[in-house]
């Protein structure tokens, strides 16, 4: 039988520290989340010492990998002078709030960051579910309005028409508890006991990540001796950040754009978050002279734009499926049709979440209908896409 060969997001982390950049280290940590290998944590050098980009999930294991890495490329902890997370996922933000408590770093994310005890000070509402630690929560479902900031020098989104694009934006936080319903009506048992078990224990022994500095699109930070762009990409996640040097052409491009998967679109209620996503990776790829991708999860790659236009025929293609599976079934909920475009392995929430964020999108787009039968949201395929 032939063994499908890994994906570089699925390699086991290294130890090796490589410079992936000018004054730019990739340092990887190892993690647990299905699918994936390591997440890239970037070490960003300058005289003050080290800024780090995405420190890893939380607990004693990947806190063991975050020393040795940086004691490797000749820092400590306490060297740390700034965090930048991401988005709000533990992957990412695990090790934030310790590295902070210890070097008293300040600690940078998107203004709509939030996590089970973390609330965003404006566009976010309520805690998250536990589902974060393990990548199945429910998005924040998303309202879009226009944005004031559209400085000449980064390209924006030019259709705002529910499409998040900063936080000038109301955000409903729906986390689904184990045990609950999905907000198109199925159940969600939620992790396997022994994994429940081990994130409720990481979410009593880490420090909460409580930003100091939340930023918005086009805001510029100072890092690695240079400026970068701060953008915000939401889609993977309401408060998805993106870094970019504009004289290297170098991108931290965290989830939003990986080398060799398509990242997680979840849907929710009415929210159009497929639509983001999809605006914002052309907003990415539209940078000028962008020329290398430094993801969160797998290996850097060179050509942004290429991987761009790869991702957006995935969801076309995901979106053909579904409507030619509609087309056959005729009405259909929307865990049936997400078990026909999704092999028997990965049944389940996300599937589902997914699946409902691509109809979401047929939907608006004018490609389906949408209506409740006995508690659950049921899809009929329409006339055109």
């Amino acid at each position: 039988m032939m063994t499908r060969p890994k994906k570089s997001e699925q390699e086991p982390a290294s130890q090796e520290i490589v410079e992936v950049a000018p004054n730019i280290l990739r340092m990887q940590l190892p993690i647990w989340l299905p699918g994936l290998g390591h997440v890239n944590m970037y070490g960003l050098i300058d005289d003050k010492g080290i800024a780090v980009v995405d420190p890893g999930l939380p607990g004693p294991k990947s806190w063991a990998a975050l020393k040795s890495r940086l004691k490797s490329a000749g820092y400590k902890v306490k060297d740390v002078h700034t965090v930048v997370v991401t988005h709000s996922h533990p992957d990412h933000f695990g090790g934030a709030g310790r590295i902070a408590k210890i070097s008293g770093a300040r600690l940078i994310t998107h203004n709509a960051f939030s996590t089970w005890s973390v609330t965003g000070p404006t566009s976010a509402r309520g805690a998250l579910s536990e589902e974060a630690a393990r990548r199945l929560e429910l998005e924040a479902a998303m309202v879009a309005q226009s944005s004031d900031v559209h400085p000449d020098e980064i390209p924006t989104i030019d259709d705002l028409s529910g499409v998040i694009h900063d936080d000038t934006v109301e955000v409903e936080t729906t986390g689904q508890k184990w045990g609950g319903t999905t907000p198109w009506g199925t159940e969600n048992p939620g992790p396997p006991m022994k994994r429940r078990v081990m994130i409720q224990a990481l979410r009593y022994l880490f420090d909460s990540p409580e930003p100091t500095h939340r930023v918005h699109h086009a805001d510029r930070l100072h890092l690695a001796g240079r400026e970068w762009w701060c953008i915000h990409t939401p889609g993977h996640t309401v408060d998805h950040l993106c870094l970019f040097d504009p004289v290297d052409g170098t991108l931290l491009s965290g989830d939003h754009v990986l080398p060799t998967i398509t990242p997680h679109v979840s849907g929710v209620n009415q929210a159009d978050s497929l639509k983001s996503y999809l605006a914002t990776l052309d907003l990415v790829a539209r940078l000028p002279d962008v020329n290398l991708g430094l993801p969160a999860h797998g290996n850097p790659f060179l050509d942004v734009a290429a991987r761009v236009a790869a991702i957006k025929e995935h969801h076309h293609e995901r979106m053909e499926q579904l409507r030619s599976a509609g087309i056959a079934l005729g009405p259909a909920s929307v865990q049936s049709l997400s078990r026909e475009v999704f092999p028997k392995r990965h049944w389940g929430v996300m599937a589902e979440s997914e699946t409902f964020a691509h109809l979401q999108h047929l939907l608006n787009a004018g490609g389906a209908e949408r209506y409740e039968e006995d508690g659950k949201i049921m899809f009929r395929m329409g006339d055109r896409l």
